[in-house]
């Protein structure tokens, strides 16, 4: 249910958003649409942009899940959605400006990427504080979860350099 209404909030403020979006910028042509043309329009553009943060969130909570099947966690459905969804709100605003901060001090090397994982660590810990989870099982997941993405990370470093 929780994902359900994440996905809606989702949905609604992109729909909002690009309906507004396409609006203005059709005020400003001569050929106008129809508001039913608009609304399709908002529509399409927003369930794609829901996709994609769909896919992404259950690409988190799927690396969330295998560390909770791997060290026997016992992690009930509900904290891993939540733990899902608040991953999913770190990585896609305050990792960014994490990310670009290690750049910026070290350059687009290994050491940036390194010093990222370990602020990803950091973080996902302190999320799992506020989520209240037991100190082994938020440990854990933290760890595991910043392994996940710095092995993405790495396979991405690594593909970059050989081009």
């Amino acid at each position: 249910m929780k994902i359900l209404i994440f996905l809606s909030v989702i949905f609604i403020l992109s729909f909002l958003l690009l309906f507004w979006f396409v609006r203005h910028e059709n005020e400003k042509e001569e050929n106008k649409d129809s508001i039913l043309a608009l609304t399709v329009i908002a529509i399409l553009f927003s369930v794609i942009i829901t996709f994609v943060f769909a896919f992404i969130l259950f690409l988190i909570m799927g690396s969330t899940s295998v560390i909770d099947t791997i060290f026997s966690l016992n992690i009930n459905t509900n904290q891993l959605i939540v733990i899902g969804i608040s991953f999913l709100i770190y990585w896609l605003t305050i990792d960014n400006i994490f990310e670009k901060f290690f750049e910026y001090l070290f350059g687009e090397n290994i050491n940036a990427t390194l010093s990222l994982a370990l602020s990803r660590v950091a973080s996902f810990y302190i999320i799992g504080i506020i989520i209240k989870l037991n100190e082994g099982i938020n440990m854990t997941i933290s760890i595991g979860v910043s392994l996940i993405f710095l092995t993405i990370d790495v396979l991405y470093f690594s593909k970059n350099k050989k081009s």
